[in-house]
């Protein structure tokens, strides 16, 4: 059951048939109106994700929600894959849907993560990466260009999702 504040397919094309050509245009990073909090629990204004500090940096943006059970399963990636690279080649930022801030909590103290979170309850930074299913992954450039849409979480396809980051990390900016 999807809860009423995550929109629907349909719902998120109206929305942004609008803006599709200035997504578009828009180089993922550069002139971004937020800011990432620096630990998991630290919160910034709802709905405002800054990119453009990571430029040069391959960046992982995962969309996720407390009530969706492949969500729960990717943060074992997810913890994986900041284990596995530097930070100053790999940053990874999660994205909380949730309009209830304590279920966002319970969510991340089961899951044991320290990812750094950005809440985004109105789903202002999910319609603009046309999030349309839970979870979705977006993986950043070095050079702020959105390169892969992981779409879902599936224990199958890890290899594929690390074979992303590894050939970004690898390019040079």
């Amino acid at each position: 059951m999807r809860p009423s504040f995550i929109p629907s397919s349909l719902h998120l094309a109206r929305v942004l048939r609008p803006f599709a050509a200035a997504v578009l245009a828009l180089s993922i990073g550069v002139g971004a109106s937020v800011a990432v909090p620096t630990s998991a629990m630290a919160v910034e204004p709802d709905g405002t994700l800054d990119l453009s500090k990571y430029r040069g940096k391959v960046v992982y943006v995962d969309f996720w929600a407390s009530w969706c059970a492949p969500c729960r399963l990717s943060f074992a990636y997810l913890n994986q894959l900041r284990a596995s690279y530097d930070s100053k080649d790999l940053v990874i930022v999660t994205v909380n849907l949730d309009r209830d801030r304590k279920a966002a909590a319970n969510f991340l103290q089961a899951v044991g993560t320290g990812l750094p979170v950005v809440y985004d309850p109105k789903g202002a930074i999910a319609t603009r990466f046309q999030v349309s299913t839970m979870p979705t992954s977006v993986v950043i450039g070095r050079d702020g260009r959105q390169r892969f849409v992981h779409h879902g979480y599936f224990d199958n396809k890890t290899s594929e999702y690390s074979q992303h980051v590894s050939a970004l990390v690898g390019e040079h900016s």
